[in-house]
């Protein structure tokens, strides 16, 4: 089963339940059901942790690209105006306070677990897999906070009462060191893999290859490169040979996904897709079944013309119908608002049923990368470090799939080679640029390598300091008079 099995409506029931940061701005945030009242057996224990999984789909199916993508040089707001795109960042923007508001919501059911599973008694193995699942998304809800606003208010028990509302900032640093320690202690006690009804929860690989990435973007090189090799090693993922077949619906959660946010078409808010509405053109037949596009998200014409031609680019954009790769969309012509972003193309998305495509948060082909890179700062461009980056690069223009370097393939994407410390870093850096567009995570690697202002001013947007942090949401600073603004925001 694509969808984790007992997530659907009581897990949702359970997440209207427990405090979050939603009640920051309440005279009195108490419910009738309280994490100390709630959890008394395995199935209390169960559903808490599908509690914090159903949660991933308020960022990971709304506000990920903005964040991400949008942004940045690569990708706009499609037929929207206005926001991101343009670098107006302002603290009223509902986007920041979402962003901020579903990962506070995660961590306190994540605080929540961690507290009250220990006194519950169950087998053993499983409570402390549980904890370990709670310990990897708690980390991941912190990592997205911290990048996205810096110094963030650290909580790790549940909300109880006013206390939790009214915390000052916390530096990054420790917020940091709290993700490490989560997720080193999630590895240890995680499975590498699950029987098939319990597909898309967290394994010792989606921990690994989330901690390597917090150490690359802490810059700690030798542990980043330590840790993707233990991902690289255990031989439980792989590249999919075929580009395309990594983001079909049909083949979700195959070798190369190491940690996705499950999706299930059908009639339940937070459980259906949206990605597939909000990355189309509104090209009147892009969207089957009296479906119609959001037309949220497309990408920018000067990143389009900046990638050379070879098969990744013309499956992950489309700039006029009709395309071999996608013979069920007829229309003709341009798609509107620029490019249209096809990863998240789902052939069976309907008005009344949404869709199926998943958010890959981590994938395989992102490790091969962060070890590429750290290799290189440690070593300068090894052989080891060109193996990794060219078996994306060879996946990447293999567009019959058969593994064999041809040379019109070459031509278009050929190896690297012959390159200085200097010139691998950049040509890694452009390889995720291209790898992983629309995936949430352009905006990071500018930031985490510095280049983010000269990237955006490059290509026209006209980026400022300020727009290193996002702006603390205005009305978390209006609930809590200890929060301080970013740089550069009216407070």
């Amino acid at each position: 089963m694509k969808r984790l099995k007992h997530i659907l409506i009581f897990s949702i029931a359970i997440s209207g339940c427990f405090f979050s940061c939603e009640s920051f701005l309440d005279e009195q945030p108490y419910s009738e059901i309280s994490s100390e009242n709630f959890y008394k057996t395995p199935a209390d224990a169960q559903a808490g942790i599908n509690a914090i999984y159903s949660n991933l789909g308020g960022y990971y199916s709304n506000n990920v690209w903005y964040v991400g993508d949008v942004s940045t040089e690569t990708a706009n707001r499609g037929e929207l105006t206005g926001g991101l795109d343009v670098l107006e960042f302002v603290p009223t923007d509902p986007t920041f306070r979402d962003v901020w508001t579903v990962m506070y919501r995660g961590i306190n059911f994540s605080n929540a677990a961690l507290k009250s599973i220990p006194a519950i008694t169950m087998d053993e193995a499983l409570k402390n897999q549980y904890l370990g699942e709670a310990k990897f998304l708690r980390a991941l809800y912190y990592f997205n906070l911290v990048r996205s606003f810096g110094d963030v208010p650290l909580i790790t028990e549940p909300t109880v009462d006013e206390s939790n509302n009214l915390l000052p900032r916390t530096s990054k640093d420790e917020i940091y060191q709290l993700i490490e320690k989560d997720l080193t202690e999630a590895e240890a006690v995680l499975p590498k893999n699950y029987a098939a009804a319990q597909t898309g929860r967290a394994t010792k690989g989606a921990a690994q290859a989330l901690l390597a990435k917090v150490y690359l973007t802490r810059q700690n090189w030798q542990k980043a490169r330590e840790t993707a090799q233990l991902v690289i090693s255990s031989a439980t993922y792989s590249l999919l040979p075929d580009f395309k077949s990594v983001f079909e619906v049909t083949k979700e959660n195959s070798a190369e996904h190491i940690f996705s946010v499950q999706f299930k078409s059908g009639n339940v808010q937070g459980v259906t897709s949206v990605n597939s509405s909000s990355f189309a053109s509104r090209n009147p037949n892009i969207l089957l079944n009296g479906a119609i596009s959001g037309s949220a998200v497309a990408a920018e014409r000067g990143f389009y013309s900046s990638v050379p031609d070879h098969y990744r680019k013309r499956i992950t954009m489309v700039d006029s119908f009709p395309s071999i790769y996608y013979p069920e969309i007829t229309a003709k012509g341009k798609a509107q608002a620029g490019p249209a972003i096809m990863k998240y193309w789902d052939p069976n998305f309907g008005k009344a049923t949404g869709g199926d495509a998943n958010w890959i948060v981590l994938r395989y082909a992102d490790v091969l990368l962060i070890f590429a890179e750290a290799e290189n700062e440690l070593n300068g461009p090894t052989a080891a470090a060109y193996v990794a980056i060219n078996k994306v690069r060879q996946r990447a223009r293999d567009a019959n799939a058969n593994g064999t370097p041809e040379p019109a393939e070459l031509a278009a994407l050929p190896d690297l080679a012959g390159l200085t410390k200097a010139t691998f870093k950049a040509a890694v850096l452009d390889e995720r640029r291209m790898e992983l567009a629309f995936e949430g995570e352009r905006r990071w690697d500018l930031l985490r390598t510095g280049t983010y202002m000269e990237v955006l001013k490059n290509s026209g947007k006209n980026a400022e300091e300020r727009h290193l942090l996002f702006p603390i949401p205005f009305l978390e600073i209006q609930a809590n008079p200890a929060l301080t603004q970013n740089p550069g925001y009216p407070q």
